[in-house]
């Protein structure tokens, strides 16, 4: 299929090369906009020809990939923010900022669709967490100051009187109990509001990110609270999935961290985060990790990142090895690709996911260079 694809790309530059040559005649110096047509433009029998070849690609058995941008809300203004720009064989865009879309994004839901590409969105339990905690630092901001109390016996008998003190009444809740209630109210509220976004802005379908910590260690106590908020969390997705069986879900995270794993089974596809992975062994014993009871092991995608654009000090992207040339540092992209192309046992690896795409467009040979490395290492063309 590959081949299909790619024998449609060498029809179309040459038609591109006929005509930039019709033109070698005019030497008048003169300054033009030059607007070089498309391949639609030009031809555009043999682009929807490509189009059904891209589609029937991604309906077919191979290795996904999912990249995820850190887009803007506002009006793209560099071509790295494009959903367009990014290369033809990625299965699957998640959008980390998905509400307030500027329609010029959201209008190029329907043209990525057109190559079968999915477009998703992200939905992170610790950033819902994150938000409490400053609802409650701005409560406490702007907690009116309260009056002193009167010191009369009155009062000392009617604060520690019957009916007093900081536990209430009888089978009363406690400021903390009741807190911890605000908080499970809070978490569905968002949940459900985040998940709504998916039909206002016509999402394919969404990523929930949850790390977690291990609730073997836990207390009674403190695993009741745990288990109470991922109910509070994933109930809510898992009535959406329900309502929505033709859209995407995928989880991102620690699996291993749910005590309530039933969600896992309607996810389409369980990322694992190797982010600071730095070789092939440290990626497989973050799926073995996960790869515990209950735990669907027929649908892992292994996740990596590029590298950062603005601190050089971060070795997030890349492995520890260097390339042939003993120089150039061997990209995450790069060696998770070949990872899961390498034999496994006890689960499979469906594909790779690809964090923060748009910092590896910018290549003076090739936009997206790396991650057309990976796709092809990943799915390469039939030899002859």
């Amino acid at each position: 299929m590959k081949r299909y694809i790619k024998n449609f790309l060498f029809s179309a530059v040459a038609v591109a090369a006929l005509s930039l040559a019709a033109c070698s005649d005019w030497t008048e110096t003169e300054s033009l906009e030059i607007n070089y047509p498309s391949l639609e433009e030009q031809n555009p029998e043999l682009y929807k020809q490509y189009l059904q070849a891209l589609r029937d690609y991604k309906a077919g058995e191979h290795k996904v990939v999912f990249v995820s941008m850190d887009n803007t809300t506002s009006a793209p203004a560099q071509r790295n923010e494009h959903l367009t720009t990014m290369p033809d064989s990625v299965d699957i865009i998640c959008l980390m900022n998905p509400d307030n879309l500027h329609p010029t994004l959201a209008g190029e839901f329907a043209k990525v669709r057109e190559k079968g590409t999915r477009v998703i969105y992200n939905i992170d339990y610790n950033a819902i967490e994150k938000l409490w905690e400053k609802v409650l630092a701005d409560e406490e901001a702007n907690k009116p100051e309260e009056p002193a109390a009167p010191d009369t016996p009155e009062a000392t008998q009617d604060e520690g009187g019957e009916g007093g003190g900081e536990g209430g009444g009888e089978g009363e809740p406690t400021p903390e109990e009741e807190l911890e209630l605000r908080f499970l109210e809070f978490c569905r509220q968002q949940t459900v509001s985040q998940l709504n976004l998916c039909a206002k802005y016509g999402y394919d379908g969404v990523q929930v990110n949850y790390t977690g910590r291990a609730p073997q260690a836990m207390q009674e106590e403190e695993k009741a609270q745990y288990a109470a908020r991922q109910e509070a969390f994933f109930s809510n997705v898992k009535t959406w999935s329900g309502a929505n069986s033709g859209k995407v879900l995928v989880f991102q995270g620690n699996p291993q961290n749910l005590i309530d794993k039933s969600v896992l089974g309607e996810c389409d596809y369980i990322v694992i985060p190797a982010l600071t992975a730095t070789s092939a062994d440290k990626m497989s014993f973050a799926v073995l990790m996960a790869a515990v009871e209950d735990v669907p092991t027929d649908r892992f995608v292994i996740g990596v990142t590029t590298p950062s654009l603005t601190d050089l000090s971060d070795e997030s992207g890349y492995f520890s090895g260097y390339e042939a040339d003993g120089k150039t540092r061997v990209r995450a992209t790069k060696g998770a690709a070949q990872w899961v192309v390498s034999p496994a046992s006890g689960y499979e690896k469906l594909g790779i996911s690809i964090a923060n795409a748009q910092n590896d467009y910018f290549n003076l040979t090739l936009v997206y260079k790396n991650i057309r490395e990976a796709v092809d290492i990943l799915n390469p063309a039939p030899k002859n």
